[in-house]
């Protein structure tokens, strides 16, 4: 059971924290796309993913909404809601449904001082599992050069499909794809050169002048990942939770 638990914060931390860096308010719990209306002719899709980028790399807190659907190897995770911040230091506290053994489990966690702190193991009663960054590196998301902003920037191919309103927001749609290395980069991993693939990976850019990335999506083979971001530069703080010893 402490293994499998174990895992599972790794995937909560991994899936959920994973696209952190991105944002807009969403109440979404569902992965679907509104309709899609025409984009004008004008768009310059390379130069709109660009700037996303560039704005990326400034962002120092966000709150993440994620949605996983279909079945993912090696992912427990299927739904998170959490709040990071990278400023003055990486911080993170949430909430995610996790797959443990045959169960579905709701599970708190909280990431401060470089310690991650879980109940997956037994709702309320949170454990130690050590250095965030032996465990997992929370710190990768808001990585200029390791994070969303990454993703962005290496998107390849990308084409305007499109203008969507998610919650409220005007965006224009992105099609592209993205090497699954720079996909696993965001969960602290990576694949050896032979194995790599190409994703096929959408974003949404509002249209407001902000260039804020209000979804990404990642469609691995078997299902889909989406994140969906708000409240941006947001401070976030976290204390460390009564832990349970013995």
């Amino acid at each position: 059971m402490k293994r499998r638990s174990r895992a599972a914060v790794v995937a909560i931390v991994a899936v959920g924290l994973a696209f952190t860096g991105c944002s807009s308010k969403s109440d979404t719990g569902s992965s679907e796309s509104p309709p899609t209306t025409a984009t004008s002719p004008n768009v310059d899709a390379a130069s709109l993913v660009k700037q996303a980028a560039d704005v990326m790399r400034k962002v120092t807190g966000v709150h993440l909404t994620l949605v996983v659907e279909g079945k993912l190897p090696n992912l427990q995770v299927t739904e998170v809601n959490a709040d990071l911040s990278n400023t003055p230091q990486a911080v993170g506290t949430g909430d995610a449904t996790v797959t443990i053994g045959d169960a579905s489990v709701d599970a708190k966690f909280v990431y401060v001082d470089g310690h991650l702190y879980s109940d997956a193991a037994a709702p309320g009663s949170f454990t130690d599992y050590g250095d965030g960054v032996s465990i997992y590196p929370v710190s990768v998301f808001l990585d200029p050069d390791k994070g969303i902003a990454n993703l962005l920037a290496k998107l390849s191919n990308p084409t305007a499909a499109g203008n969507e309103e998610i919650d409220g927001i005007q965006t224009t749609k992105i099609t592209g794809t993205s090497s699954s290395n720079d996909v696993a980069t965001l969960s602290g991993s990576r694949l050896p050169p032979e194995n790599a693939t190409t994703v096929s990976t959408t974003v949404w850019i509002a249209t407001d002048g902000s260039y804020h990335t209000i979804r990404v999506r990642i469609d691995p083979s078997g299902g889909s990942v989406t994140a969906t971001f708000s409240e941006w530069n947001k401070q976030v703080t976290a204390t460390k939770p009564n832990v349970t010893t013995g």
